[in-house]
């Protein structure tokens, strides 16, 4: 029963917009692989298509956990200065289901030894919450009335992003037109406006060994409710990366790349839990499908890490 307990606070908590914090936006451990979920200023930035196609499992073993596949894919136009990018996504935990799709479009400028973008993504995000599926410790609940509930509504995010070959910074914001989501009488929920900023450096140590740390900070209705990874990533080769991060949310997570060849890689991440949670389950998978397609013939600055 204490599951089913955990789960309904979690959902109530994603529903609760500014009276409750909860992370709205799904949580990547690899997301320095794919930045494009957080920030449309990202596309086009690699000089070939790129994408990632993204699987992760959270709080294995716990009854109704998050699942979240992610598609994202962008591309910069022949002279390079706009980028392009599509992204889909589903996320499902407990009786919530939620489907995304936008478009991306960056605009990018010459700045310094790199480019500076501003992008802005557009979109829609689908809610279907089914309360059956809800167990509720008080039978007379006002929410089990609801049954199943469709929302539909559009969505908009911005960012600025810089990089050059060895170092990026990125900020942007999620759900700038914090669009409300009226379930009935009974229950309004709002968007929170999702803030990021991260920015990661590579340092070449020799011709085989790279080392790559980076920092990201997020946060939702203002810096006070917010969280920070700081990862440290090593890559042998040009073929293995390999890494751990470290959450102020009390978490651990291992990552690993491996490039198969100059189109394709694949990552896995696993994220251990020291809150309470680790009791009720085993852990958090994340695996990403990653590619970079030359399609232009463009050329792109060698070596290039970001």
């Amino acid at each position: 029963m204490k599951k089913y307990f955990l789960l309904l606070l979690t959902c109530i908590g994603t529903f609760a917009g500014e009276k409750i914090f909860a992370q709205q936006d799904p949580q990547f451990s690899q997301y320095m692989f794919n930045p494009l979920n957080m920030n449309p200023g990202y596309a086009g930035s690699r000089g070939v298509m790129n994408g990632a196609l993204v699987y992760r499992n959270q709080w294995t073993g716990f009854d109704g956990a998050p699942t979240t596949e992610v598609l994202a894919v962008n591309a910069p136009s022949r002279k390079g200065k706009v980028g392009l990018g599509l992204e889909v996504m589903n996320d499902h935990l407990g009786p919530k289901n939620s489907t995304g799709a936008y478009l991306d479009y960056a605009y990018r400028l010459p700045c310094g030894k790199g480019k500076l973008a501003f992008g802005l993504g557009a979109g829609v995000v689908s809610y279907h919450v089914d309360w059956n599926k809800v167990t509720y410790k008080d039978a007379g609940d006002g929410f089990d009335n609801l049954n199943v509930t469709k929302l539909t509504k559009p969505d908009f995010k911005f960012g600025i992003y810089f990089n050059n070959k060895n170092f990026y910074i990125s900020a942007s914001t999620t759900h700038i037109n914090r669009e409300v989501y009226s379930m009935q009488d009974t229950l309004k929920v709002t968007m929170s406006q999702h803030s990021y900023l991260a920015f990661g450096r590579a340092f070449q140590l020799s011709d085989n060994f790279l080392f790559s740390p980076s920092i990201m900070i997020r946060s939702a209705n203002g810096i006070r409710q917010g969280t920070a990874d700081l990862n440290l990533n090593f890559k042998l080769k040009n073929i293995l990366w390999f890494g751990v991060s470290v959450r102020t949310e009390k978490s651990l997570v291992a990552m690993f790349q491996y490039n198969i060849n100059d189109k394709f890689k694949i990552g896995y991440s696993y994220d251990m839990t020291m809150s309470k949670l680790r009791t009720y389950q085993s852990g958090t998978h994340e695996i990403v499908l990653g590619f970079d397609l030359n399609l232009f013939q463009s050329q792109v600055m060698s070596p290039r890490f970001f």
